[in-house]
């Protein structure tokens, strides 16, 4: 099909021929403008969720790699690191919540990391039920060293983005978390 071609930045719009985007008619301009601009902001959500996603996953991989030598992978890391911001004796499920996982993944991180001597786990004073999460003292060196080297991984990852723009994407993250 003949069409002319439209491009705004990441998204291209094809129009078939019969449309007419310089009709003299105002009502269907606008309807016309008003159409391919939903179709561009619903392309450009999925392209920033797509991307989202797959700038996770590089990062992921990417401390995966680093830590690859203290035999630690990122999920591993992550769950000292809430562990270290939530404070000592965090319950088992409000950990699961804040890091945004079920409780069975969680259990597994914990349990590798009690096998190494990185945590243990309490009964809640208040709730035998419920299991408290404590950092061990060797938990400490470690997580300074996970900290450098994540430390190494974000400055290699952002070298060429600068703090107006890493800004604008945490003003954006920030606007996404509080809905």
């Amino acid at each position: 099909m003949m069409g002319i071609n439209h491009t705004c930045s990441l998204i291209r719009i094809h129009l078939p021929t019969c449309i007419d985007i310089h009709s003299n008619n105002e009502y269907i301009s606008s309807l016309l403008i008003n159409s391919i601009l939903s179709i561009m902001v619903r392309e450009l959500n999925q392209i920033f969720v797509s991307l989202l996603f797959n700038a996770r996953n590089k990062v992921r991989f990417a401390m995966d790699d680093q830590f690859k030598p203290l035999d630690i992978t990122d999920a591993t890391w992550r769950t000292l690191y809430f562990l270290r911001q939530e404070g000592d004796g965090v319950q088992q499920k409000e950990l699961a919540r804040t890091m945004g996982i079920e409780g069975p993944s969680l259990v597994r991180l914990l349990d590798n990391l009690s096998e190494k001597k990185l945590i243990e786990r309490r009964a809640d004073p208040s709730d035998r039920r419920s299991k408290t999460i404590h950092l061990t003292a060797q938990a400490q060196p470690l997580l300074e060293e996970l900290d450098q080297y994540a430390r190494e991984v974000r400055s290699e990852l952002f070298a060429e983005i600068s703090d107006a723009d890493l800004q604008t994407c945490v003003r954006v993250f920030e606007r996404i978390l509080s809905r």
